[in-house]
């Protein structure tokens, strides 16, 4: 076998099986999930274009003044909330927030009463010994600081990495949805939280595996929680998954948020001039507008309440699958693509 024969048959290989892969992942939920959809396609709705925003991980509209959108970067960058035109993506303003130290910035959310929350609740290593939620007012245009208002909150069991936030000003609740490959769960916040230093979380819900981001939808009976693949809508507050679609491909989506019209969300990416994507909603008109049609927990301890919780048992269990499979599967190829050049080349040096 030639040097060039045994990269294009490994390079054939990874290609066939990664396509493999990717089927697997976007074939709809098993018998028992809400209805799929299979929206996916959208159009680019601004490119993020400022030099020093090159890991976006968040993304949100104001409710204030709609001609705005907040992001964020990954950690590292301080907590700076970068406010960009919503139809150009130009910056016009940087907020940052006076006296916080944030380790890693995920997440962000708008609330009606035109606040803004900062979710320094990234935790890759699990090591973190609480998580950060920070409110400000939704910052306009220009370069300002803002002192916050702050609340430290710890998880049932320890530590958790999270990537995604919702604020409901109604109640005065947070949820923090974790990011974990199996196991993922919605938790939440005692209602107006910010008139406490510290809270402890509690699990509402189950979640997708490998959650990036989440944001509540303008009609406050919907929120929507995103991966690197689908996302996934749900009723609010009751957290019932009633629908599923696609996303476009992305080279990282860790973002999205819900702009005014109500009928699509937008989805962003990390990286340098990465773009912003308006991508349509499924049909929601028959799901139940008050929310109800799923239970919620009314004490959890930790994530053995789950076994009640709305969401398919047997969806989750077939999307951790495949995405474990989908990963899995590409480190596998990759080490296999490593070993047979090595022999290759080994056999043509003979």
């Amino acid at each position: 076998m030639s040097w060039g024969m045994a990269g294009r048959r490994a390079g054939s290989l990874v290609g066939a099986t990664t396509v493999a892969l990717v089927a697997v992942w976007l074939v709809p939920p098993v018998a028992g999930a809400s209805n799929p959809a299979t929206t996916g396609r959208g159009h680019v709705v601004f490119t993020i274009r400022a030099p020093e925003i090159t890991e976006s991980s968040s993304l949100a509209v104001s409710t204030v003044d709609p001609g705005l959108t907040y992001t964020t970067n990954d950690s590292g960058d301080g907590g700076t909330v970068y406010v960009l035109n919503s139809k150009t993506g130009a910056l016009v303003g940087r907020t940052t927030l006076a006296g916080a130290s944030p380790l890693d910035v995920e997440a962000i959310a708008v609330g009606t009463d035109g606040s803004l929350v900062v979710a320094d609740i990234g935790d890759n290593n699990g090591d973190h010994s609480t998580a950060d939620l920070y409110r400000i007012d939704q910052p306009g245009r220009g370069d300002h600081a803002a002192t916050p208002d702050r609340v430290d909150l710890t998880y049932p069991g320890g530590a958790r990495d999270a990537e995604s936030v919702v604020y409901d000003t109604s109640t005065g609740r947070a949820y923090v949805v974790s990011k974990l490959f199996g196991g993922a769960r919605v938790y939440a916040t005692p209602p107006h939280v910010f008139r406490l230093d510290h809270a402890r979380l509690r699990v509402v819900a189950n979640a997708p595996p490998l959650a990036t981001d989440a944001a509540l939808l303008p009609d406050g009976h919907h929120a929507v929680i995103r991966t690197y693949f689908d996302a996934s809508v749900y009723t609010f507050p009751a957290w019932k998954e009633v629908s599923i679609f696609n996303l476009p491909p992305q080279q990282q989506g860790e973002s999205i948020a819900a702009p005014p019209a109500g009928d699509v969300v937008w989805v962003g990416s990390e990286g340098v001039r990465s773009s912003v994507t308006a991508v349509s909603l499924p049909d929601l008109t028959a799901t139940p507008a008050d929310g109800s049609g799923g239970a919620t927990t009314s004490g959890a301890a930790g994530d053995n309440a789950a076994d009640g919780y709305v969401t398919s048992a047997r969806t989750d269990q077939a999307r951790q699958l495949a995405t474990v499979g989908f990963i899995g599967g590409l480190v596998g190829l990759g080490a296999l693509f490593l070993v047979v050049t090595f022999l290759a080349l080994r056999r043509r040096l003979r």
